[in-house]
């Protein structure tokens, strides 16, 4: 494998490196091979590099002589970074195996370039290609006009990734990331299991509104079952080995690390790498065999050059089709920034792309990175039409939560096209907001159409929806000539859940559930509490126009009311996330 230049940190942080991978199970000799090595490149340990404890970065060298990789990005090869805070405290308790590993290597290599020493205070970019969606929020609705929320289920963890990585490197942030039902998804909820041989159970919460003493909130929970993970995996990596990449190899080889740590005997893992072309690394390991599985990882080797995302994904797909399992669970996971440049390039022809691919019974995961580059909205885009979630990974921890403990909620689907409507009734709603989704607002029309693309939901995910409704009878503001308060059927009834969704096998089901006036006012407050304060952050962040009176003030004043019951049970602090944004002035 061709060396073509070496990535460097300091001791501490190669200590660290290694400490992930001891977390994952990997054994000495792994770890220092998986350590030592990315991606053809070599892992340089200097003391001159400087250490943050947030730090961010690694920093790539090259060694003399070393000529820049043709089609790599400008001004890549000799300073390059890599996103990411490093690891959430539990990690640091785990014994760090391989510190004798972290003498100095590589003796005969150039100075370091120069390079920031800390990056604590840097600025946030200037210059930004990054793309995403930026919907206008969802309005107040009368249920008389509107008389339900409808909305397709969000359990991807792209906006929240993005924002606490923002936080924790004290970044500036871009509001038009912001998906406010990401930050309310990304917690975990005690939500009790469904029953019997239900795929998922749906029950609501209600409290007065912290941020707006006219309205009340009502939380929509949804849990799905505990799928059988002894399904067989045959999974296709698909890489992104381009120029743009190049800022990301490290925690791309830590994210495949995780997800191949959680592999059995049986399972089946192929590697295939993109940038100009295709190049398939390994076909069909069985990952019982982790020196096996680590090998073919390392046998991975940046190239750099453009990025032929759909050219990667068409062979993926049909190496998948080719060794079909059907009593195995066939994933396409693709690591990428979505820097597509080449071939398929734009969002509406990789739709249009990955809609043909569905049908083919291939789920698809996509792993996000970058920053100033990657393309939040091809790879929400890919996700929703191709049976597929989306995550973005930033750093270490996002890895260890994202990929790493939710590895079966990510791998295993339990309902497709899952559609969710909750219609309120006019006789004790006068108006109510649906908060976030605002790019995932169905009509009634695509609610109805079994034909209508959307995320599916996997193994025991949480999804939840917070409502802010006013109490009181609607008014029409506009003439209907059936819809009357008077129509409402049961007046013991508040809501109506309506569920719309496939089974894995494409069998079109549906699940209701009715709320009635009893069930909210005696509801209990298990979850609201935290989503609210959760809700109340998402609109400062975002700076939303419904934010009323959310404010810094309001909502320190709700942590502090909510103290740390709970908190450590967190796999990654969001009280912590939130502490570190009312620092931020």
């Amino acid at each position: 494998m061709a060396r073509r230049g070496a990535f460097g940190m300091n001791e501490k942080q190669f200590a660290q490196l290694c400490g992930f991978y001891s977390t994952l199970g990997y054994s000495s000799e792994q770890i220092r091979r998986l350590s030592e090595n990315c991606f053809g490149y070599i892992v340089k340990v200097d003391d001159n590099i400087g250490y943050s404890a947030d730090w961010t970065f690694y920093p790539q060298y090259e060694p003399s002589g070393f000529m820049q990789a043709g089609g790599m990005s400008g001004g890549m090869a000799g300073n390059a970074f890599m996103g990411g805070a490093m690891m959430a405290q539990p990690m640091m308790a785990q014994p760090m195996m391989g510190m004798a590993m972290a003498a100095p290597m590589g003796k005969g290599m150039a100075a370091p370039m120069p390079m920031m020493k800390s990056l604590e205070n840097a600025p946030p970019p200037e210059f930004s290609t990054a793309e995403t969606k930026n919907p206008t929020e969802n309005e107040p609705q009368s249920p008389m006009d509107s008389p339900a929320a409808i909305f397709s289920a969000n359990v991807n963890t792209g906006s929240w990734s993005y924002l606490r990585n923002m936080l924790s490197c004290r970044r500036g942030i871009d509001k038009s990331f912001i998906r406010i039902e990401e930050i309310l998804n990304s917690y975990p909820y005690k939500l009790d299991p469904p029953e019997n041989d239900d795929l998922f159970r749906v029950s609501t919460e209600y409290a007065p509104c912290p941020w707006d003493k006219e309205k009340d909130l009502l939380l929509v929970e949804m849990k799905a079952k505990k799928a059988d993970t002894s399904v067989r995996q045959n999974l296709v990596f698909l890489i992104d080995v381009s120029g743009s990449m190049t800022d990301n190899w490290v925690i791309v080889q830590m994210s495949a690390a995780a997800i191949m740590s959680k592999l059995k005997a049986g399972d089946t893992l192929s590697i295939i790498s993109y940038s100009d072309d295709t190049r398939t690394v390994v076909k069909q390991i069985d990952c019982g065999d982790r020196d096996k599985c680590v090998d073919a990882l390392l046998e991975v080797d940046g190239i750099g050059g453009c990025t032929n995302g759909s050219d990667g994904l068409e062979n993926a797909y049909r190496y998948l089709a080719e060794t079909y399992d059907k009593d195995a669970n066939n994933r396409v996971f693709i690591f990428t920034d979505g820097d597509f440049n080449f071939g398929v390039t734009s969002e509406g022809g990789l739709t249009d792309f990955i809609r043909k691919k569905r049908e083919t019974g291939i789920y698809l995961s996509i792993v996000g990175y970058g920053r100033q580059n990657f393309k939040d909205n091809k790879m929400e885009a890919l996700a929703m039409n191709g049976n597929g979630n989306y995550t973005f990974v930033a750093n270490p921890a996002d890895i260890l939560d994202n990929l790493w403990n939710k590895l079966v909620s990510n791998l295993i689907t339990v309902a497709k096209d899952v559609k969710i409507s909750v219609e309120l009734n006019p006789a004790y709603v006068s108006e109510y907001r649906l908060i976030g989704y605002d790019a995932r607002r169905l009509t009634q029309k695509e609610f109805n159409d079994t034909e209508k693309a959307v995320d599916g939901i996997g193994s025991e995910h949480n999804v939840v929806a917070l409502i802010s409704l006013k109490r009181g009878e609607a008014k029409q503001q506009y003439s209907s000539r059936y819809v009357t308060a008077a129509a409402a059927d049961n007046k013991d009834e508040f809501a109506f859940i309506e569920v719309h969704y496939k089974s894995p096998e494409g069998e079109d089901l549906v699940y209701t559930k009715a709320v009635t006036v009893a069930e909210i006012e005696n509801s209990g407050k298990t979850n609201i509490g935290t989503a609210s304060i959760l809700a109340v952050f998402g609109l400062l962040v975002k700076d939303s126009v419904y934010k009323a009176d959310a404010s810094r003030e309001l909502l320190e004043r709700l942590l502090d009311e909510a103290g740390t019951n709970g908190e450590a049970e967190e796999p990654y602090g969001h009280f912590d996330i939130i502490r570190k944004y009312l620092k931020k002035r």
